[in-house]
């Protein structure tokens, strides 16, 4: 017997590793230069991980993050995500699949449910699935942010000629039909519109030239960090003063936008959170404390606050499931969380068998000396 086992043994591959049995695993996305907004998210959510395992971790069991990354962009990059998270899920028998947004969420969400593991707080607006059981959403839908936004800008700011730049994914896309088809009923009318077609675009000049020439009041961003940061780079190098800049869902974030020169300056967006550098609620402050303590060298901005405060909702929706977790125990315990406080991060939240919807408030901000001022209070569709 002795001797089968240490066979065994060697015939194992020397880089397998095994989780012990009291460990919660926690699937997550490696950090990549495709998404470096993604990797500010998963920081946030490591921020979590390191803070609660320090303090005992959750009734006595440690959290271990684990994590495949992509290589590829686009519709490639999609697949790839969806072959992780179900080896996350089926391999390595992950308690939940946290995060993981962007496009490849609207084939998560579906897999979710036929696997029954549960997909946490995924950093995207476009799934929709408020009463799917094994499916909680984080910020606005953009079906919610797009309303409040288009309106904003036609009706309360008198920007009637409204062009757009969106990457030609579901997301950008998006964006751009719903700026079409509120037109009307808001009272603007869409004079060009641009795709972005890289993910790491090299020069956006060309394509502001073509925008610049239709004479646009505003011009809404449906990119990601790397797009838009071509973009003001581009306007710099126009001069062009006489437009108005809007970013959409999570771009609306300084760290990516500003730019030498200030051409970000006046940019419109929906904050979805404080100011992670200088706002005083009480969860932003604990946020910072804990960046100084555990990531002193990485940036403050708000991809990893937002990691932060929905990692900090998956934590008490463990502690809530009691001292031995399974999957189903850890959605009843997220089903039985109301008013649950952020420190001012988030409104209150609360949850149910049909509201798996964390927030559906944001705040209309403008970029203000390289930081978002907030506009007014919490708005809803």
């Amino acid at each position: 017997m002795r001797i089968a086992l240490l066979l065994l043994a060697l015939a194992l591959p020397a880089t397998t590793a095994w989780a012990a049995p009291a460990d919660i695993l926690i699937g997550t996305e490696s950090p990549s230069a495709l998404s470096p907004s993604g990797a500010g998210e998963n920081l946030g959510m490591r921020l979590v991980i390191r803070a609660t395992n320090d303090a005992g971790g959750i009734h006595g069991h440690q959290l271990v993050e684990r994590s495949y990354g992509r290589t590829q962009s686009g519709a490639a990059g999609d697949t790839e995500v969806l072959a992780n998270v179900a080896r996350l899920t089926e391999q390595d028998q992950v308690l939940l699949l946290w995060n993981h947004g962007g496009t490849a969420s609207l084939q998560i969400a579906p897999y979710a449910m036929a696997h029954h593991v549960p997909y946490m707080f995924p950093h995207t607006g476009l799934v929709d699935m408020d009463e799917a059981r094994y499916v909680f959403t984080s910020f606005p839908h953009y079906g919610g942010e797009t309303a409040m936004m288009y309106r904003y800008l036609a009706r309360e700011r008198g920007l009637k000629r409204i062009a757009i730049l969106y990457d030609p994914n579901a997301y950008g896309q998006y964006f751009r039909d719903r700026l079409r088809a509120l037109a009307g009923e808001d009272g603007y009318m869409v004079v060009g519109e641009e795709p972005v077609k890289e993910t790491l675009p090299a020069d956006l000049t060309a394509e502001m030239q073509r925008l610049r020439a239709v004479k646009p009041d505003a011009i809404v961003m449906a990119l990601y960090p790397p797009q838009a940061r071509r973009v003001m780079e581009a306007k710099t190098r126009l001069s062009w003063q006489d437009v108005r800049m809007v970013s959409t869902g999570p771009l609306t974030d300084e760290e990516y936008l500003n730019v030498p020169g200030g051409a970000a300056e006046g940019t419109l967006g929906l904050c979805y959170y404080p100011d992670p550098n200088t706002s005083n609620a009480p969860g932003v402050v604990a946020y910072r404390k804990l960046m100084a303590r555990y990531f002193p060298d990485e940036k403050l901005n708000r991809y990893s606050l937002y990691g932060y405060a929905f990692g900090q909702m998956v934590i008490e929706g463990l502690r809530r499931a009691g001292p031995n977790p399974s999957r189903e125990s850890f959605i009843d315990a997220m089903e039985s969380i109301k008013d649950w406080d952020s420190g001012g991060i988030l409104p209150p939240t609360t949850f149910s068998k049909t509201n798996h919807h964390a927030q559906r408030a944001g705040f209309v901000c403008e970029l203000r000396q390289g930081h978002f001022m907030p506009l007014g209070d919490w708005i809803t569709p």
